[in-house]
């Protein structure tokens, strides 16, 4: 499992969202579904002024957060095979490594398959010493960024961390109640204000609800535009 990258992002800090968003439609040509067009834009401008801050670093709870947040933005999309290729566009407009993204967030998700969730729990709240293995790579991790104190935290961060602590939170049967408190208690390790975690956790999520409600409004217009057309091509052969 990679550890805190103690490589600052290799983006040009030269480059523009203007830049970024040229590298975007030319990597990915084709037409991008309507409500969908404005979220891939929206995200790309919020990536790109974090990744080009001189305080941003790498790291897997960036990446499961991106990961995360894109697969909840973009559900529903259709065709559904270029999801990926939207986001290996946005990647490359971004000077983000796809595949290293994509390798972190499945190690990430998978911390409590060998080891017991409870465990993992105490090791993410650094109330245990991990054993050799992928959390002590976790130890390192969140030891690399509580002692920063430059570091730069991200809407993206905080969604990573939260899926993290949802999903072991679950499998160690914790209701809402128990895994808030451990988000809480993680974030005080970390050092990081948990009140802010949650209004951007609250944000994201009332995001994702405006999306569903657009989805679903422009759906109804297609369904009733189809029922109209079936009903004039009756009314024309009866």
């Amino acid at each position: 499992m990679n550890n805190v990258s103690n490589q600052t992002s290799t983006v040009n800090t030269k480059r523009t969202v203007s830049d970024v968003k040229r590298t975007f439609f030319s990597t990915y040509p084709r037409p991008l579904n309507s409500i969908y067009r404005r979220v891939i834009d929206e995200l790309l401008v919020e990536l790109h002024l974090l990744v080009i801050n001189q305080d941003f670093h790498y790291d897997p709870l960036f990446a499961t957060g991106l990961t995360v947040a894109y697969g909840a933005l973009m559900d529903g999309y259709k065709p559904a095979d270029q999801r990926e290729p939207i986001l290996r566009a946005m990647c490359k407009a971004l000077e983000l490594e796809y595949e290293r993204i994509q390798q972190d967030t499945r190690q990430w998700r998978s911390l409590d398959t060998n080891v017991p969730a409870q465990e993992v729990l105490e090791v993410l709240a650094g109330t245990r010493e991990p054993v050799a293995g992928p959390l002590t790579a976790v130890r390192v991790t969140f030891d690399g960024i509580a002692d920063n104190t430059n570091f730069k935290y991200s809407r993206m961060f905080a969604l990573g961390l939260s899926s993290i602590v949802e999903q072991v939170g679950r499998a160690a049967l914790l209701g809402d109640k128990d895994r808030q408190e451990k988000l809480q208690q993680i974030c005080e390790r970390l050092r990081i204000d948990s009140g802010k975690v949650k209004k951007d956790l609250d944000f994201f999520n009332a995001v994702i609800e405006r999306i569903k409600r657009s989805k679903e409004t422009i759906d109804e217009l297609v369904q009733s535009d189809r029922r109209k057309r079936e009903e004039r091509a009756a009314s024309q052969t009866g």
